[in-house]
């Protein structure tokens, strides 16, 4: 479970970046499609120094959301069906974002001192 649970955080940003970029009938913008051939890029390559910047780009990006959502919900005069579906739906979606930042966050560091471990002890 843990294996799959580390290794999910870029396919879910993969797919995020996918659905981001997509705009009917059949286009994607270009530099989403960029963006996904980084991130497939780093799921072969697994380089430490790249995937902590990657967490901690997507965790400003997510704060940067929240701020949004924020925003827009302090637009509503009244706490109506509009407003509850905006604060529920935007907080569960920044929350799985959370998620997932945390898990590559914790993934490559933790990764790097397992292999900073491995070297002293050869």
């Amino acid at each position: 479970m843990k294996s799959i649970l580390l290794k999910s955080p870029e396919y879910y940003f993969i797919i995020l970046a996918i659905l981001a970029g997509y705009s009917p009938p059949f286009y994607i913008n270009p530099i989403f499609i960029g963006i996904v051939g980084i991130l497939v890029l780093q799921i072969f390559f697994k380089n430490r120094i790249s995937g902590l910047t990657f967490g901690i780009i997507f965790f400003l990006i997510n704060l940067y959301f929240l701020g949004a959502v924020i925003s827009e919900f302090s637009e509503f005069n009244e706490f109506n069906s509009k407003a509850k579906q905006l604060i529920f739906v935007g907080s569960g979606i920044w929350t799985l974002n959370l998620f997932f930042v945390l898990i590559m966050i914790y993934k490559y560091l933790n990764g790097s001192s397992k292999r900073n471990l491995e070297l002293k002890t050869e």
